[in-house]
């Protein structure tokens, strides 16, 4: 097993195969997130017919989505190991709050955008929001690729406003978003599949 943690945090330690675990699941869920914005920027990139669009993405999503299944399935052959039950809560506490927060704050958008007269922003809105919530994923996690991630969305988000036309904008914005989630998913399995225990996990 690799121990070195690079952009992935620490390679070794007890609870190793307990991240590893929470970083596929990790992946799958910015797989899928990722195609999500993805079609959005096919809607506002792409005029006339979709549908090949919508089979590349769908083929990606899939793709990445059985690879992080199938992380999961090999590392359910490795020894599990007893965490401390504290340090579980402590994570379950901290990802719980972070995600609460992200929903509320998205879910304002609206009415705030709304009494600004800027209900065109709200892609970027949910976007910096996305893009703001990996940096203390990142901490809480120790993960620091997702400093990297929540980085470059907020990046695609706040630098969309730059551009005058709105449809361009909302393009820039999601197309940002959805790539970002998605190399932040391919590097996390390809780390972890470096991470796999070389004996007992095929």
């Amino acid at each position: 097993m690799s121990d070195a943690g690079g952009i992935l945090g620490p390679g070794d330690g007890q609870d190793l195969l307990a991240r590893m675990r929470g970083r596929a699941v990790g992946a799958i869920v910015c797989a899928g997130f990722g195609a999500y914005a993805l079609y959005w920027w096919t809607e506002a990139a792409i005029e006339g017919e979709r549908r090949l669009w919508f089979g590349a993405i769908a083929l990606v999503t899939a793709t990445l989505v059985v690879w992080g299944i199938a992380s999961l399935v090999a590392l359910r052959h490795a020894p599990r190991v007893a965490l401390d039950k504290r340090l579980v809560r402590f994570y379950r506490i901290g990802y719980g709050i972070i995600v609460a927060i992200e929903g509320a704050a998205i879910s304002v958008g609206g009415p705030i955008l709304g009494h600004f007269h800027r209900p065109d922003l709200y892609g970027q809105w949910v976007g910096a929001i996305v893009g703001i919530h990996f940096f203390p994923l990142g901490k809480l996690f120790k993960i620091p690729l997702y400093y990297l991630t929540g980085a470059a969305i907020s990046l695609a988000a706040f630098g969309s406003l730059l551009i005058s036309s709105s449809q361009l904008s909302s393009a820039n914005c999601a197309g940002g978003t959805g790539v970002a989630l998605w190399i932040t998913a391919v590097v996390t399995l390809s780390k972890n599949l470096d991470q796999m225990p070389r004996e007992g996990v095929r």
